[in-house]
């Protein structure tokens, strides 16, 4: 008989596929979005520090977002 198999039926899986909703993660798209703006604000200031004409302030505020970011890398 076609399709019988001896009387088995086959299970339709219904479940997810394991990367279907784990494959992007909320907190980690936080993070990303959290630390470009902690980059952006340290490269605006450095700028801003620049063009006031206060050369140590920017130093200093470099410094910062460096020690910032390579803790954050390492």
């Amino acid at each position: 008989m076609l399709g019988s198999q001896d009387g088995r039926v086959e299970q339709v899986r219904t479940d997810l596929p394991s990367a279907a909703h784990g494959s992007i993660s909320g907190h980690k798209v936080l993070m990303g979005v959290l630390l470009l703006l902690i980059a952006v604000a340290a490269i605006s200031g450095v700028v801003f520090a620049l063009s006031t004409g206060q050369p140590t302030v920017a130093f200093v505020i470099g410094l910062v977002a460096v020690a910032f970011f390579s803790r954050v890398g390492c």
